[in-house]
């Protein structure tokens, strides 16, 4: 039987393709690009040395036979060679080898290892032998090549398809964590490649199995690789996903280097003014000028006017040369049509691993330098960075990140006392978080934080369906509850729709309004008081009582009390505690509560925390009573045990 090489010259021809476009696209050199670049080469000479075996094979008689039985042995090293690197691939590019356990990975590293020893060395074992006794294959200077038919060509045909088993196996295994997608093609490698071996075992001179290896190797540089995922489609350079991969690969094999971010303040003011189309046009030119004054492949556009920059190594003349490069370039004017604009940046220099010893940190770093003014400086060194503040912040932010999907926010409640009906008439209801390992972090840590990356937003509209979800669960008036207290941030009350979303959650609810207090601080006048008056005016027309929260910790304005639809004053603890040490805090704390008395509102008093301070906040007048010495906040069955308890004493 001839043989059919057509398959063979398909196959050349799709690894000529892929070639061609894993050159025309730019490539980093991480462990899942050099894998590809291997295997590329790799399926591209089992191919040329099949159809040159093929070839030969026909005129064998032309050649040394030595030549012959090198062009084979060869072929079939890159047959084997191919079936191992393809799984490692697949671990590398799907993330599953980080997964591994140090023992599994041990035992895999072996179980991989072996077999394709075991099958190079019975491959070169016959070339070493030749006809004296025959392994995988022989040729014979009669007949040519043949294969050895024998326990040693099948346990070599064997172990070929054990990788693809392998790939298969620990695909099923953690599908999970695998999208459908790339299950989908990893599926698609197992069934080509054992059906390519299978049809050439089966038939004597039908070259498909270097097709088979050569279709998977495409469907991979398309669906796989990706190449165009890497890129920046506007600044051309590479793309965030390409710098932690890139970060990775170089904190696991490089002893050092430096990331320098470039971060240009000015993004927002260039598109409002100028428009976004002229904003992408500057960061392009932004984008060219590093990668012709760097490499491109350490090049990168992360997001809103930050780029970073690579550099091998963390040698000062070496970082000192490219901040000069960089500073002396964004000192000039850049130049758009005939527009002039000046690009105002900041540069952050961070070594690796001195500074950050993985990929998060140095995103971390990052966005850090980015986002606090306390780093709006020209230049800044990761070194110099607060490392204790920036820690708690990196801890904070990552506890906060999945805290609502992973349940690890909660509502407390903590009691509020009536000196009118002398009982717990309701509560204040207060976030708590708890991190990973079920430690509560401090909400006066982790709210400031929240405000400044705009998680407060949804953490506020989480404690307000909270309490709607929690009082619809209940009759309040079975457990004397009367009101609840919800603290509005800052963050809130300057969305236009505040009164929108509070209003859809109550009535989704069925919550009457009159049992919800919110509660405001003055600094919220400080920013959008147009905003905040009409959701004000809104929510009060829609029967919710508001307070004035924290009053005497800002500027106490006179005008916020009577201009406004407040109901209640709550007195900011720092003042009651002033007034038990101070003789003249205790005379304006007196002054202050006769006062807001006077125009018709009621007075709370927070941080009362012994019989001594409730006694004379009662004596002063004030209405209502919070503080430790009542109770801390509790978990809402906690709350509720409390006040059913209460009720029955009273009857």
């Amino acid at each position: 039987m001839g043989q059919i090489y057509q398959y063979a010259v398909a196959a050349l021809f799709i690894e000529s393709i892929v070639i061609f476009f894993y050159f025309q696209k730019r490539s980093l050199p991480t462990i899942q690009n050099i894998l590809f670049l291997i295997i590329l080469a790799d399926v591209t000479l089992a191919t040329v040395l099949e159809l040159v075996s093929t070839y030969a094979e026909t005129k064998y008689y032309d050649y040394p036979l030595q030549i012959l039985w090198l062009i084979e042995a060869l072929y079939y090293t890159c047959n084997v060679t191919f079936a191992l690197l393809f799984p490692v691939y697949n671990f590398s590019a799907l993330d599953i080898s980080v997964k591994f356990s140090p023992k599994a990975r041990k035992f895999l590293f072996f179980a991989m290892i072996i077999p394709y020893a075991y099958a190079i060395i019975i491959v070169w074992l016959g070339v070493i032998l030749k006809n004296r006794y025959i392994m995988v294959f022989f040729v014979d200077p009669i007949v040519g090549y043949r294969r050895g038919y024998n326990f040693w060509y099948y346990s070599y045909a064997v172990v070929k398809n054990y990788y693809v088993l392998i790939s298969f196996s620990v695909m099923v295994y953690y599908r999970k964590v695998i999208s459908k997608s790339k299950q989908q093609i990893i599926f698609f490698y197992s069934i080509a490649l054992l059906l390519s071996s299978i049809m050439q075992l089966m038939h004597y001179g039908l070259l498909i199995e270097s097709f088979g290896m050569s279709l998977v190797t495409l469907v991979y540089f398309f669906f796989i690789q990706k190449p165009e995922e890497l890129v920046d489609s506007n600044t051309e350079t590479l793309n965030s996903v390409a710098f932690q991969r890139f970060v990775k690969h170089n904190i696991t094999g490089t002893p050092d280097f430096s990331c320098i971010s470039i971060f240009i303040d000015d993004t927002i003011f260039i598109a409002n003014t100028f428009g976004i189309n002229k904003l992408n046009s500057l960061l392009k030119d932004v984008g060219r000028f590093l990668m012709q004054n760097f490499t491109y492949a350490n090049t990168f556009y992360l997001n809103q006017g930050c780029f970073c920059v690579l550099i091998d190594g963390s040698d000062i003349e070496s970082v000192n040369k490219a901040i000069s490069i960089l500073q002396n370039r964004f000192q000039r004017t850049w130049i758009y049509d005939t527009v002039e604009l000046k690009l105002y940046d900041r540069l952050c220099v961070i070594h690796c691993p001195d500074d950050a010893e993985s990929t998060e940190e140095v995103l971390d770093i990052i966005n850090l330098v980015s986002t606090d003014e306390r780093y709006r400086q020209s230049l800044v060194f990761a070194n110099e960075i607060d490392l204790k503040y920036r820690h708690q912040t990196i801890y904070i932010e990552h506890s906060m990140r999945n805290g609502l999907t992973e349940n690890r926010f909660d509502v407390f409640f903590q009691p509020i006392y009536s000196t009118a009906e002398k009982r717990l008439i309701g509560a204040e209801a207060l976030v708590r978080l708890k991190d990973e390992r079920g430690r509560f972090i401090s909400p006066e840590d982790f709210i400031p934080i929240a405000e400044k990356t705009g998680a407060i937003l949804r953490i506020g509209e989480y404690v307000f369906e909270s309490v709607c979800l929690a009082l619809s669960q209940i009759n309040p008036e079975e457990y004397g509850i009367k009101k609840i207290d919800i603290n509005l941030s800052v963050a809130q009350c300057m969305q236009e729709i505040l009164s929108e979303q509070i209003l859809k959650i109550q009535s989704v609810y069925q919550i009457p309004t009159s049992i919800i207090n919110l509660e405001i601080t003055e600094t919220a006048f400080a920013h959008t008081p147009e905003i905040l008056l009409k959701n004000m005016q809104d929510l009060s027309e829609a029967g919710f009582e508001l307070s004035l929260d924290d009053y005497g910790s800002g500027y106490s304005n006179m005008n916020y009390m009577l201009n406004l639809p407040f109901k209640m004053i709550k007195i900011d603890k720092y003042i009651v505690w002033a007034a038990f040490v101070d003789k003249r805090a205790e005379t304006a704390l007196a002054a202050t509560i006769k006062m807001i008395k006077s125009i018709g509102m009621t007075v709370l008093a927070e941080g009362v925390e012994s019989k001594e301070q409730a006694d004379w906040l009662i004596e002063a007048g004030c209405d209502y009573l919070q503080g430790y010495y009542f109770s801390r906040p509790i978990p809402k069955k906690e709350f509720l045990d409390i006040m059913k308890k209460g009720v029955k004493d009273e009857d």
